[in-house]
């Protein structure tokens, strides 16, 4: 069976199993299944038109094609290349993707040209048969934890791995369970590394660093430009409470 691709990627190339991968004759999906009805902003519509060159489903895991158990939140999991005109991948066309079929979770596969300005040729490949070379990366959205003390309507977050030589992309079907090997898919895109245990408390420590690094930065600014002494000793004290705070989340 020849399988669907996306430029040189495919579910084979990604070291998914072949039972899991989309022949070539039902992987592409027109882009105007996906903007035409519900109908789009300008902008976003124009995002597809000018953007994304195709859309293919490169396969589709669940529990009879990937030989894991069911998981108790993840029904299935797609996973949908992109092949892109622009440098920067598409967020706000997989955000659109991603909310249309918010019934399944979604792994998309970046593909774009790396003769586009600015990227590096000796990191890409030959694409077979084709003008230009290929560089791929990698790209989901998940949910973000809820930290203690807030409230309100669960956020969602879009993760993009860096841009790698297409050939070299892999994943990894790690976990006993369709849950388990999401979480291990999130944590190869999100963390580089296959470790899906513990994965909210990482991205919420991830979150936390985030936070105080730029509240440092605005702190030293702050103190740089303070002339009173009595507000640059309390800015001061407020800066190594701060870095103290980062650097036992770092340990």
């Amino acid at each position: 069976m020849t399988v669907a691709q996306c430029g040189t990627v495919s579910a084979l190339t990604l070291g998914l199993p072949a039972t899991c991968a989309i022949p070539e004759a039902k992987g592409t999906l027109p882009k105007q299944m996906f903007y035409v009805k519900p109908p789009v902003s300008a902008r976003l519509k124009q995002r597809f038109v000018g953007d994304v060159e195709s859309i293919t489903m490169l396969a589709l895991l669940r529990p009879n094609t990937v030989n894991v158990a069911a998981g108790r939140k993840t029904r299935e999991i797609l996973v949908i290349g992109i092949e892109q005109n622009c440098k920067n991948a598409p967020v706000e066309v997989m955000e659109h993707i991603a909310k249309l079929r918010s019934a399944s979770n979604i792994l998309f596969v970046c593909v774009r040209d790396a003769n586009l300005d600015d990227i590096n040729d000796e990191r890409s490949d030959s694409a077979p048969g084709g003008t230009g070379r290929f560089q791929c990366a990698l790209a989901l959205q998940r949910i973000l934890p809820v930290r203690a003390g807030h409230q309100g309507e669960a956020q969602t977050q879009t993760y993009l791995s860096a841009w790698q030589n297409g050939t070299k992309v892999k994943l990894e079907m790690n976990g006993d369970t369709l849950d388990d090997v999401w979480q291990s898919l999130c944590a190869q895109v999100i963390f580089h590394d296959s470790d899906g245990s513990n994965l909210d408390t990482r991205l919420a420590k991830q979150a936390a660093i985030a936070e105080l690094t730029a509240q440092i930065t605005k702190l030293e600014g702050d103190h740089a430009r303070a002339k009173d002494s009595t507000r640059r000793n309390e800015i001061f004290a407020n800066l190594h409470k701060a870095r103290k705070q980062l650097e036992a989340l770092r340990q």
